[in-house]
């Protein structure tokens, strides 16, 4: 599966800043090939970053990361060994300009691009692709970045009971998450909904991403007080926790204006 430019034409994640009420994340799983370790995908993957920084610098992308997974619940730990993720302001995802990708390769855009699509199939094929929603239920600290806070905890959800009004919660584990930047103990956290694909066989169709400095800091229960031990026992009572994976932020594009570590 091709990435980026063959998900242009597909029509169809969050962990960044998000500007926008509603925002799309792509998830993007892959599988290293035989022999391969994560650090041979990363001069595949700083091209790509540096694709994905000429769409951010436009404002077509939010932004783009690659995190290496480092612990998993999955019965099946091997299914793929790390996860590229865009988020986008529309499920369109919008690549750079024609004169933005030129000013990447000159006139060799055709060319590079079909060779670092080769080499990415070559070193870590795409298994899986899913897209997340995120309206509203997120929180940032002001001066967050990935090369501060490269941890992120995803919880892979459903609803113990489907038909529940369960989205009545949603105020109280932002305001718990909000809570929580202002002691230090988390950095970001976002509340997406599965929108593709979306089947029961899956075993979820929520995801809650933690982001901080370590783990040991996310998962610190000693640290929820007030709105946040609220919350937590709100979300403990109502969502079953599928899936948890720790991933570390690896690579990442940065905002238009700013650079690493500011």
């Amino acid at each position: 599966m091709l990435r980026f430019f063959l998900t242009l034409s597909l029509c169809l994640i969050s962990l960044g800043l998000l500007a926008q009420n509603r925002t799309y994340t792509y998830l993007i799983y892959h599988k290293l090939s035989p022999g391969l370790t994560v650090q041979d995908a990363l001069p595949v993957e700083r091209e790509w970053r540096a694709v994905n920084q000429a769409a951010v610098d436009e404002g077509n992308m939010i932004g783009w990361y690659m995190m290496a997974k480092q612990m998993t619940s999955n019965p099946n730990p091997a299914e793929y060994d790390y996860v590229t993720v865009i988020v986008s302001p529309s499920m369109n995802i919008k690549g750079g300009s024609p004169a933005a990708m030129a000013k990447l390769y000159g006139d060799s855009v055709q060319t590079r691009m079909a060779s670092l699509n080769a080499r990415d199939r070559a070193t870590a094929p795409v298994v899986k692709m899913e897209v997340w929603e995120t309206a509203g239920a997120y929180a940032f600290s002001p001066d967050f970045t990935p090369e501060k806070a490269p941890v992120v905890v995803f919880n892979y959800m459903k609803p113990y009971d489907p038909k529940a009004p369960w989205l009545d919660i949603m105020d109280a584990m932002k305001a718990g998450a909000t809570n929580r930047l202002k002691d230090g103990s988390l950095s970001g956290w976002a509340f997406s909904k599965l929108i593709l694909p979306n089947g029961s066989e899956k075993g979820y169709s929520l995801l809650v991403a933690q982001i901080g400095t370590n783990p040991a800091a996310i998962a610190n229960q000693l640290v929820f007080t007030g709105e946040s031990a609220k919350a937590h026992t709100q979300s403990r009572q109502t969502f079953d926790i599928v899936r948890q994976e720790v991933f570390r932020v690896m690579e990442f594009t940065n905002r238009p204006g700013t650079t690493a570590g500011k």
